[in-house]
């Protein structure tokens, strides 16, 4: 509960120019006890943040939905300045923000400028993690699908065998083997006659 010694100081942070804002934090997730544990950790980070002020602080106990559990923060937080607010929503990504007092904002152009181009560079650097991302992803299934093809190559090097029993020796289960092997058939790597698999002489 904010006191109203507390609410005046608030008052004299917002006159200077800071911004009084409620912000939603929420995590959805499983295990309750992992979630629960990552929201104080965020909320503890928001904390550490140059420029922000959190004047009020609930934190709400887990709650099952379906499959999942959910837990969010409901934060007062006094921001230096509308550039320090929209970098916040790009780093932390609240479900919801209210901006509280002051109740009108002003800029003028170069200041609105200097935002729109921080919200710019903010979504290129996205942009440019998920297309980095990406490209991690696509090179690592590159490189897992050679670590099995190698694998296969290894097990019928040693001698010819059916989908079950590559399956036990590889330790991949028949449904996802089998589409391999057929492209490794397709590929002319390996042989399949009388639903036998060889390795390609």
């Amino acid at each position: 509960m904010v006191t109203e010694e507390k609410k005046s100081e608030i008052k004299g942070k917002v006159a200077e120019g800071k911004i009084l804002t409620r912000v939603i934090i929420e995590i959805v997730g499983k295990p309750k006890e992992h979630i629960e544990k990552a929201l104080k950790i965020v909320v503890e980070k928001i904390k550490e943040e140059k420029d922000i002020q959190i004047v009020e602080e609930k934190v709400f106990d887990a709650e099952k939905q379906e499959e999942m559990f959910s837990t969010f923060a409901e934060l007062g937080i006094l921001f230096k300045n509308m550039q320090t607010l929209v970098g916040f929503c790009f780093d932390f990504m609240p479900s919801s923000i209210e901006i509280l007092d002051p109740e009108k904002l002003s800029f003028d152009s170069n200041q609105f400028a200097g935002l729109i181009n921080d919200l710019l560079t903010k979504l290129h650097q996205m942009t440019f993690r998920v297309i980095q991302n990406d490209a991690e992803k696509k090179a690592l299934k590159k490189n897992m699908l050679n670590m099995l093809k190698n694998t296969v190559m290894i097990l019928l090097n040693i001698k010819s065998m059916q989908l079950e029993q590559i399956s036990k020796s590889s330790g991949i289960n028949e449904k996802d083997l089998k589409p391999l092997l057929d492209s490794m058939v397709k590929e002319n790597i390996i042989n399949l006659k009388e639903e036998i698999y060889s390795l390609k002489k």
